[in-house]
């Protein structure tokens, strides 16, 4: 029987298979176990929309898996949409029904990364946004921006886009004596620290450039607010390969001795674990003072903008899928591809209301 309450989903055998097969068995196992833990309990109009949705979803991901990516956004985004609506059958308070999308697009001739999506009045983007705990986006946001905030892409980048980029965070599991480091935020060094190192995917400041890089870059993500160097500039930094370097950081221990139940809080509360165990992400906001919409919305955004381009200007998704001769063909041929797996396994996520982190290997 599966258990989606521990980080792996896992049987009785000890055996093993991959993670796209048991997110599968996860969102099978959902039109039975949910029943009597959410809202489908008490409406049979939810859980017949909820059994429909979800087996709509199912089969329009079956159906992206063998259709070109000419067509598979069209398939990935409405497959979404009914995933959509049986999250809002199974948690949503009050109305959980729609029927409209709830965002628009208004130029679709510019190029590809610098199309801008944006809501419109209430719907199904507003349902899921609510019924997940996802911040509900006011502005429009270019699809340059949304591509780069999602982890699964951000190395892949589109041509054509410089918008501030997701990271990676190495979390550290104890609170470190803070005898050694410069301390950029405050004057007075505390005991302890927590510390955590981030991988940045640039070329490598010069020495006399990084403390004020460092400055600009903890401004960036509201993850990294209050954070400082661990040591000085010049044994923080090191470069891992060509265009890639990781920082040492730290923030103040809340107090002296923190267990590591407090520290993992307090990465969660920054960067939290996103889909395999200890793999945290720092997100750029697209809005001041506001969090970004949740990895599952921000695909939405993505792959809603992409079946408008593939609906209504084919022939624009054709040449920007024209491999011999569209820098980005091969990117979003990849985009597209890696949807395939992240998208049910964050809609699992939003059935069940919490992370369900994957192992390596992942266990049954």
């Amino acid at each position: 029987m599966l258990k989606t309450s521990n980080t792996v989903l896992h049987g009785r055998r000890g055996r093993y298979m991959d993670g796209t097969t048991s997110i599968r068995l996860g969102l099978r196992h959902c039109r039975t176990s949910l029943t009597d833990k959410t809202h489908l309990k008490d409406s049979a109009s939810r859980r017949r929309t909820f059994s429909a949705a979800l087996q709509q979803f199912e089969e329009q991901m079956k159906a992206a898996e063998v259709v070109s990516p000419a067509t598979r956004p069209i398939n990935l985004y409405y497959g979404l949409v009914q995933a959509g609506l049986a999250i809002t059958a199974a948690h949503a308070e009050g109305t959980w029904t729609f029927d409209k999308h709830g965002l628009k697009i208004r130029d679709m001739k510019c190029a590809v990364p610098d199309i801008a999506v944006r809501p419109e009045g209430v719907g199904a983007f507003q349902a899921v946004s609510d019924a997940t705990g996802s911040v509900r986006t006011t502005e429009a946001i270019s699809l340059g921006a949304l591509w780069n905030s999602l982890p699964e892409l951000v190395e892949v980048p589109l041509d054509g886009t410089n918008d501030t980029p997701v990271i990676d965070l190495l979390a550290r599991d104890y609170a470190s004596s803070g005898d050694s480091g410069e301390w950029l935020s405050i004057n007075t060094k505390p005991s302890e620290y927590v510390r955590a190192t981030v991988w940045v995917h640039e070329e490598m400041p010069l020495l006399p450039h990084r403390k004020a890089w460092v400055q600009a870059f903890i401004n960036k993500y509201e993850g990294l607010l209050g954070a400082g160097l661990w040591g000085d500039e010049d044994e923080a930094f090191e470069e891992v390969r060509p265009g890639c370097f990781s920082v040492e950081l730290c923030w103040p221990a809340s107090r002296n001795g923190m267990q590591a139940a407090e520290i993992e809080q307090f990465f969660d509360a920054r960067a939290p674990v996103y889909r395999f165990n200890a793999h945290r992400y720092l997100r750029p906001a697209f809005e001041p003072a506001k969090a970004p919409p949740t990895p599952l919305m921000s695909w939405w955004l993505l792959l809603y903008s992409f079946s408008m381009l593939a609906r209504y200007q084919p022939r624009k998704w054709a040449d920007a899928l024209d491999i011999d001769r569209s820098p980005n063909a091969a990117a979003l041929e990849y985009a597209l591809n890696a949807a395939l797996e992240v998208v049910p396994h964050l809609v699992l996520e939003g059935l069940h209301q919490k992370p369900i982190p994957l192992s390596k290997p992942f266990a049954l």
